[in-house]
């Protein structure tokens, strides 16, 4: 994680503080199969996160940033992270 924040960071030509919530219950392994895309669509070239990040970051300056919205009406309160319910 600390080295996606330092490639953010640098593809947007920022610098800040990176705030460590506690740990929660997630998924600890996850595979992804892109099989079925490349049949469809053929193979493609890849692309490093940080030349995709660097390609994103004059999209995401012109933009600007957007306020997010406030978690309301979450039916299932169980297990939800505490960062989650302070916002």
């Amino acid at each position: 994680m600390n080295q996606l924040v330092n490639l953010v960071q640098e593809a947007m030509d920022v610098r800040g503080n990176t705030k460590h919530l506690e740990a929660r219950n997630e998924v600890v392994f996850a595979f992804s199969d892109h099989s079925k895309v490349e049949k469809v669509f053929g193979k493609r070239r890849e692309t490093t996160l940080a030349e995709g990040l660097a390609r994103m970051a004059p999209w995401a300056k012109s933009t600007g940033a957007r306020k997010s919205g406030t978690f309301s009406n979450i039916e299932i309160l169980q297990g939800l992270p505490p960062s989650w319910l302070a916002s």
